[in-house]
């Protein structure tokens, strides 16, 4: 077995090995704009006054997901008058917004929600969103929708935009604690998950983005106030393909966590060195 040609192909195929995580924005900036770390995004700029280096995710438990590892901070949004978000570029190009409605997705993030105000109409907690203020230019967006001022009938919100607003199962949020929100999107089919558990499922495919949409994390372009996140944001992530459970939880985790990714490089040749010793033992 010559090593040599292994060891190239495994640099060539490497980088395929981290290609399902298309963006995570991990809020952990102390100014100015907000950063896709995976690099397939052009910045994120500021709109209004959103509060950098807030307290992140700490070490815990939350359903299904255990930080042990917790690093980072968080970026406050909102109250909602104030309505602060990031815009992510100047087009609709990007990988995110380039996800297709009959294709495949995951997107997540972390909230720390803060408590609806006394005698406010139900809100949509924004983490991310493609599309803008006119269902017509389509996209879709993902929010903690929350309805009463004691946080009971919270759910997750998918929207198809111009076509459905899609709720999970209700649930009670406590206001000021850290929950992390989930969906799994697979041409049409919705799965919803509350702390990396499961809680069920809709149907409904959202349209392609118009030239006038945007990516935009904290709100959703020319929303009103019924948009906006008012909290803090950590840990936002979006892959290209259907994460488990398992996978949900522990994508949650690492999104908080010291922990470095390791190098897809690394990896292949970890896989090629173990190639090499069962050749070797064969011989």
């Amino acid at each position: 077995m010559n090593w040599r040609i292994l060891i190239a192909a495994a640099l060539i195929a490497g980088p395929n090995a981290n290609a399902a995580l298309v963006a995570a924005w991990n809020q952990d900036e102390f100014a100015g704009p907000i950063i896709d770390s995976t690099g397939n995004h052009p910045e994120g700029l500021p709109s209004g006054f959103p509060v950098y280096s807030m307290a992140g995710v700490p070490n815990g438990s939350y359903g299904a997901i255990n930080v042990s590892n917790a690093f980072g901070t968080s970026i406050e949004y909102g109250p909602s008058l104030e309505d602060d978000f990031f815009i992510v570029g100047d087009n609709n190009v990007n990988p995110v917004m380039n996800l297709d409605g009959g294709g495949a997705f995951t997107v997540m993030g972390w909230v720390n929600p803060q408590a609806l105000p006394a005698g406010s109409p139900a809100r949509s907690y924004k983490v991310l969103s493609t599309g803008s203020g006119a269902g017509a230019d389509r996209g879709w967006g993902l929010a903690l929708r929350l309805t009463t001022t004691g946080g009971e009938n919270s759910s997750i919100r998918f929207t198809s935009f111009g076509i459905a607003d899609n709720d999970s199962q209700t649930f009670t949020v406590a206001y000021g604690s850290w929950i992390h929100l989930a969906v799994t999107y697979n041409a049409g089919q919705i799965t919803y998950f509350l702390n990396g558990v499961m809680l069920d499922s809709d149907t409904s495919v959202f349209g392609p983005d118009t030239i006038n949409s945007r990516l935009v994390v904290g709100s959703r372009l020319g929303g009103n106030d019924s948009d906006q996140m008012a909290g803090q944001l950590d840990g936002i992530r979006v892959y290209d393909q259907i994460l488990s459970a398992t996978e949900i939880q522990q994508a949650a985790a690492e999104s908080v966590s010291a922990v470095p990714e390791p190098s897809v490089t690394m990896l292949a040749l970890g896989g090629v060195a173990v190639l090499l010793r069962r050749s070797r033992r064969r011989g």
